[in-house]
């Protein structure tokens, strides 16, 4: 129960801040340069909140938080000066895409080690879904991505075996894709993924 209060805690301060962009600048935008950074901490804070013992499952899913987070363009915005960051911008940019791809390749080990806890049909469900959520991301098609997570979430939601940690995270990750998508099917894809 302590999971799933913090999980609607992050959606619902992500909707507040969508909702005070827009009163500001009329565009009710959620994907913005918090995302990833807010998976991280939102995954530390539900580690430490239940006091679980760290096995490979919590240690991917750290893994998986850290290398999304540092991928960030806010990120790497904070750590680089203005002018650093303009220069070297190319440089940022391959940086930023190994991280990327660090983070697809442990999501994927992720979503196998929560399937695998899973004894009925939806682990090989989750792992289809899983697979093809990675092969989404790793090729930039992120007008498919929808279809692969919606499913994957449906599959861990049905699940009895999972763990409220990760079914909790599980969560976040398809409201954070989902509220993209959504966005990006407004705004533009461009100016959605160049946000993030």
């Amino acid at each position: 129960m302590v999971s799933e209060r913090i999980v609607l805690l992050a959606v619902l301060t992500a909707a507040m801040y969508g909702l005070s962009a827009y009163m500001k600048d009329g565009a009710y935008l959620l994907p913005f340069g918090l995302y990833k950074v807010g998976l991280f901490l939102v995954a530390l804070i539900l580690l430490i909140a239940n006091r679980k013992t760290i096995r490979l499952r919590e240690v991917t899913l750290i893994l998986w938080a850290v290398f999304l987070a540092v991928s960030s363009k806010f990120v790497m915005q904070l750590i680089f000066s203005d002018r650093d960051f303009e220069q070297q911008l190319d440089t940022l940019v391959v940086f930023s895409s190994w991280f990327f791809l660090g983070f697809v390749v442990f999501f994927f080990f992720w979503q196998i080690l929560i399937a695998w806890e899973d004894k009925t049909i939806y682990r090989w469900l989750q792992i289809a879904n899983g697979a093809a959520m990675s092969v989404c991301l790793m090729m930039n098609m992120f007008e498919w991505l929808i279809v692969p997570t919606w499913m994957w979430l449906m599959s861990v939601f049905l699940s009895k075996t999972q763990n409220p940690i990760h079914k909790s995270m599980a969560g976040l990750v398809g409201f954070v894709i989902l509220s993209s998508w959504c966005s990006a099917l407004y705004f533009g894809k461009e100016a959605i993924l160049g946000n993030l």
